[in-house]
């Protein structure tokens, strides 16, 4: 960004124009008196010399616009973002559970959908810290609280299906989830619990851990992936490779509408597609807004120095004009 640490000395270049409009509109020229019947030729041999009457206020006039320039300090600068944050706290609690396998999102299975309408969501939000917990029949924190939004997408695509695990701890995930957020100072912290089960292990309840959220003033949004049913589940076999069958799924809403009713954020939501599960996203998002000011602040580069040194370079081509070529002029 340019600018002019001193604007007001640039009315000063009216003087250009004015100086112009004396050399060639007020001030007469010199004309020769002569008495000699050879004035033509002689008029003939200094050739009225258009270019050096125009040459001279020429280059004055454009030293003044340098040294007026230089005089009103131009400078470039560039802007630094001063944020003052007043954003939301989000910790992703998602299921890696076996049961995340299930194919009812097609082509993708319930995990790869979490993940991408999660990636979607983060995206969505540049102001805002963001953290990871994973989940099955243990807790892991993924990536705790971060302004690195691409370490955190980055988290995401390393998520992987616990194929191990017949049990999902919801409530050790939600847990971990809030000690990620206890001790955050934002104005708003969030918890987008993501799961498509039952928590049927675990030393901790979720209910109890929806009551250590609320306690520490943390809002959980359960979101329940998948229904109930029987659902398409792939099997790997060593001698026939992978195949689906059909098997049952369940998924307790009832728990999860608890959790969210404990913590203030209504009802649990239930997603049985990619557009449902986006749609929930898309409503979070709205619900749990980010307010921050933005103040830009210019780190600044002086630029006057080369006008000077334009200044200087055309007075001495004057000064030489003046002493080389014009004694060798006609009168």
């Amino acid at each position: 960004m340019l600018s002019f640490a001193r604007p007001w000395w640039l009315i000063a270049l009216i003087i250009v124009p004015l100086f112009l409009w004396y050399q060639f509109k007020i001030q007469k020229p010199h004309k020769l008196r002569l008495p000699f019947t050879r004035l033509p030729l002689l008029k003939q041999i200094k050739g009225e010399n258009k270019f050096w009457k125009y040459l001279f206020p020429i280059l004055r006039s454009l030293i003044f616009v340098c040294l007026i320039l230089a005089i009103a300090q131009p400078r470039w600068g560039y802007g630094t973002r001063d944020i003052s944050q007043k954003g939301v706290d989000i910790v992703l609690a998602i299921d890696i559970s076996g049961s995340m396998l299930a194919m009812d999102f097609a082509p993708q299975n319930r995990l790869g959908a979490a993940v991408n309408v999660a990636k979607d969501f983060i995206k969505k939000r540049p102001n805002d810290r963001f953290g990871l917990v994973a989940f099955s029949e243990y807790a892991l924190t993924q990536s705790p609280l971060t302004f690195d939004h691409e370490a955190i997408l980055e988290q995401l695509d390393r998520l992987q299906v616990n194929k191990e695990a017949s049990f999902t701890a919801i409530g050790v995930g939600l847990a971990k989830a809030v000690a990620r957020l206890k001790d955050s100072t934002a104005k708003s912290k969030v918890i987008i619990l993501i799961t498509d089960g039952v928590s049927n292990t675990g030393e901790i309840d979720p209910l109890t851990a929806a009551k250590m959220a609320k306690a520490y003033g943390i809002k959980v949004y359960p979101i329940g992936v998948g229904t109930n049913g029987l659902v398409d589940y792939p099997i790997e076999d060593p001698l026939l490779g992978t195949y689906y069958r059909k098997m049952q799924v369940e998924l307790d809403m009832n728990t999860l509408n608890a959790v969210a009713e404990i913590t203030g954020t209504g009802k649990a939501a239930q997603a049985g597609n990619k557009a449902q599960l986006q749609q929930i996203m898309d409503k979070i998002d709205k619900l749990e807004k980010t307010t921050y000011q933005i103040q830009i602040h210019y780190i600044w580069s002086e630029k006057f120095m080369p006008l000077l040194w334009i200044a200087f370079i055309l007075l001495t081509i004057e000064l030489l004009l003046h002493l080389i070529v014009m004694p060798i002029l006609p009168e």
